[in-house]
Order: C-alpha cells, then structure tokens, then sequence
C-alpha cells in the first residue's frame, strides 16, 4: 500500500461528524479509506460520504458521528492510496496544444491543478503559466490525433497572464 498525503481536515461541517477535507488533488474515484496521521503512525478511517464541497470535499467517516469526535481530528494530516489519485499521466489532454478562439495557439497544457469543485488547466506560454477553467462550457473541441484542444476563454482571462 503506498500512501501519499491529500490534504488535512479544516474543520467540522453540522453536528453529525461531517468534515471538510482541504486538498488541492484531484480523485479518480472516491477513497474507501484514508489515513490520520496520529501519533506518530497513520490510523485507517472508512469513509462512508465523499462529495465536492467548496474548495475540498465533505466527508463522513464510519466512525466519527458527532461534532466533539470530528473535532479531535481537525488539522490533522490525511493520507490515502495513490491508487485514488489521478496523475498527470492519467490526464487525457496531457500535453496538448491550447488553441483559444481568440488568441489562437496559446501554449502546451502540462498539467491539471485545483480540485474537482475547480480544476485548472495549467498552460505554459513561453515563460509564462497560465491557469484556466477546465470546464465542459469553455471547450470547443479536442483533436486528440493533433493533440490540440480547442477553448473558448473568459474575456481577458489569458490576457491577464501574458500582461
């Protein structure tokens, strides 16, 4: 089992244990369980609710089932499976060229960043990284044999980057 950090848990969310996970990784399917780091060793933590939830996830854990038991795990390191985390390689548009409708050729996609409430596709300009929705809404078309993805951007969002 090779377990990788994801995050840490920000706070208590209601009165029934719910959790927000802080992360800024993507999951390629939900985790059955994940680890708290305590004491010094990792404690296994089965997970009965996994969704998006603002920048992060909610999560209900099978044993955590009041506000006073999930705030003794508040702040602390959580770890799961790499086996859950999406990698770049697994990243369909991984170096792809970018072509805006309005900018033309913008750069290569070299990455997926943010979380599944937000991700971003990371594009490198020259010297230049620029970070942009990665949403059904702004893609026009991908021609993976040219492995080019075709996107329409928010006004002056690249723009922005390049200044």
């Amino acid at each position: 089992m090779n377990l990788k950090p994801i995050g840490h848990f920000s706070k208590a969310h209601g009165l029934k244990g719910h959790l927000i996970l802080f992360t800024e990784l993507e999951f390629k399917k939900k985790p059955d369980v994940i680890f708290i780091e305590q004491s010094g060793s990792q404690a296994p933590y089965f997970i009965e609710e996994f969704k998006p939830f603002n920048n992060g996830f909610l999560v209900k854990l099978e044993s955590i089932n009041d506000i006073n038991a999930a705030n003794t795990i508040k702040n602390k390191a959580v770890l799961a499976e790499d086996k859950f985390l999406i990698k770049e390689k697994d990243f369909e548009f991984l170096h792809f060229t970018l072509i805006d409708e309005v900018k033309g050729e913008v750069g290569q996609i070299e990455g997926l960043e943010g979380n599944a409430a937000n991700p971003l596709l990371r594009v490198i300009a020259g010297e230049k990284e620029i970070l942009l929705p990665f949403s059904e809404e702004f893609i026009i078309k991908a021609l993976k044999a040219k492995k080019q993805l075709f996107y329409k951007a928010p006004e002056g969002l690249i723009d922005m980057y390049l200044e």
